[in-house]
């Protein structure tokens, strides 16, 4: 495989920094990998990564694909996943349910994510009911259907999540091959946040040297040829 890794004035992110531990390593082990880093947007072939806008942009220029916000997908709204209700809609229907509303873009990354307390911008939404408080938030790796890492991102490291619970996530939704799936701890319930494809993804410490390179290049070449 060959990585396009992106440099922002010399710098790494952090998946980025991890990714060529990965290929040190690999190369250590017998099995290399070819890479570059680079500061501009490449036209050769390869697995981009960087940031959400490097990675989303060579898609879109190199194969006319551009991948989707999932959000919290179908399978796992349901409330003994989710505790609280999900529903889509455009910027008018954020009130469809009393009481305080979370909406996220489920057509752009990065963009509007947060309660409603105004006009929203004109796009399509995931909007649920908003829970409060999250007490823990963790980040699980999925690789082929099996939970490979857990790593917590925020709130109290020593309020673990329910691993059961998040293998019937896992087994529920039949996602891409690699994913990271983010949960919260709410009220002694292990519940899903969102789900992300396996592109310019935090890894708050995750770092299988092994499999890293395998999850990034998966995901990749399964998107383009799906």
């Amino acid at each position: 495989m060959k990585f396009l890794i992106q440099t922002v004035d010399g710098q790494l992110n952090s998946e980025a920094f991890t990714l060529l531990e990965a290929l040190r390593f690999a190369e250590w082990s017998g099995s290399p990998h070819e890479h570059i880093l680079t500061e501009t947007l490449p036209t050769e072939q390869g697995i981009p990564v960087g940031s959400i806008q490097f990675v989303t942009e060579y898609l879109r220029r190199k194969y006319n694909k551009m991948p989707r916000p999932r959000n919290v997908p179908p399978e796992l709204r349901p409330r003994e996943f989710s505790r609280r209700t999900i529903w889509g809609g455009d910027q008018d229907d954020w009130n469809v349910y009393p009481g305080p509303t979370f909406a996220k873009s489920a057509t752009f990354f990065k963009s509007y994510a947060g309660l409603v307390e105004a006009t929203l911008p004109d796009d399509h939404y995931q909007y649920s009911r908003y829970l409060e408080p999250i007490t823990s938030e963790w980040r699980a790796f999925v690789w082929r259907g099996e939970l490979v890492g857990l790593q917590n991102y925020a709130g109290d490291f020593t309020e673990f999540p329910d691993v059961g619970t998040i293998r019937g996530m896992i087994k529920k939704f039949q996602g891409p091959c690699a994913y990271t799936l983010d949960i919260g701890l709410y009220s002694g319930y292990t519940i899903v946040i969102e789900v992300h494809d396996f592109f310019s993804c935090g890894l708050y410490g995750f770092a299988d040297l092994q499999l890293l390179p395998l999850m990034l290049g998966g995901w990749f070449k399964e998107f383009i040829h799906a």
